[in-house]
């Protein structure tokens, strides 16, 4: 019997927050620069911490917390906010879980340069405060979708966390991307994933949005930065941004398997929210 979860809330609290827009009008910057103030502003909680179980109730907290982050963010973006309300919509419910895999990494580079967390534990932030978990210690409770364990769902090649996650996080701490550059990456990760599943307009607008903030990172590399040479600077942050796109991809064909056998029981009240999640 499938186990209904109703995330219609979720959907309301971004449109909410949509409507309201950015939380403090920002002029004289580049939309790339806005989003990283946005960036910036989203990640300012001073109380962390250590958990070491994940089940339902955190799993439903960060998702409430990465549909408000998600949402905020992208108000700092003027051309965005000047689509259509529903499309905006649409576009959010479409990208937030991606956003989400790329922000949580940011977020724990952020933590182990500051010496919150050490190697092999991710940090999350939630509305009140951060949380700190290790990535292989932390118990991951799933009874609450799946008649399977952790160990048993390996053998359909599930993986609570993606197995490169603490590779990935060593290679952003190595690149040392700036608020600016991960803003860049978190939409070139969005709308590039936006375009290849919806096609059509919303390839269109994502095109078009993201050569927008193209051309605002070359003005930050070459009028800030000095940089007049930075191909090989682009090519390792792409780099890290196709490793999380083939891991989506990895993922969507395990879950194609998964739903042959119905390893997970559980039903959203709006599924198109949690494809590739």
């Amino acid at each position: 019997m499938k186990h209904f979860i109703d995330v219609r809330y979720l959907v309301q609290q971004a449109k909410n927050i949509l409507k309201s827009g950015s939380p403090t009008p920002v002029f004289g910057m580049s939309s790339l620069e806005k989003l990283a103030l946005g960036l910036r502003e989203s990640s300012q909680n001073s109380k962390t911490t250590t958990i070491t179980k994940v089940g339902k109730d955190e799993t439903l907290a960060f998702w409430q917390s990465d549909m408000i982050k998600v949402t905020k963010w992208f108000t700092y973006f003027d051309e965005f906010q000047l689509l259509p309300f529903q499309l905006r919509i649409q576009m959010i419910k479409g990208i937030w879980r991606v956003w989400s895999r790329l922000n949580r990494l940011a977020t724990s580079m952020k933590a182990r340069r500051q010496q919150i967390c050490e190697d092999n534990m991710m940090m999350i932030d939630l509305k009140e405060e951060s949380v700190v978990f290790h990535l292989s210690k932390t118990q991951i409770d799933l009874s609450w979708q799946s008649n399977y364990n952790v160990e048993q769902l390996k053998l359909f090649g599930y993986r609570y966390l993606d197995e490169k996650t603490e590779l990935l996080i060593q290679e952003i701490i190595n690149l040392e991307p700036s608020d600016v550059e991960l803003s860049y990456m978190l939409c070139q990760l969005c709308f590039y994933y936006l375009g290849k599943r919806f096609q059509g307009v919303l390839q269109e607008i994502a095109d078009r949005l993201l050569e927008v903030l193209s051309n605002n990172l070359h003005d930050y590399y070459m009028n800030q930065m000095g940089c007049s040479k930075y191909s090989g600077r682009i090519a390792g942050l792409m780099k890290i941004n196709n490793q999380i796109q083939k891991g989506i991809y990895e993922r969507r064909a395990k879950a194609e398997l998964m739903k042959i056998f119905d390893v997970f029981f559980v039903e959203y009240s709006d599924p198109e929210m949690f494809v590739d999640a």
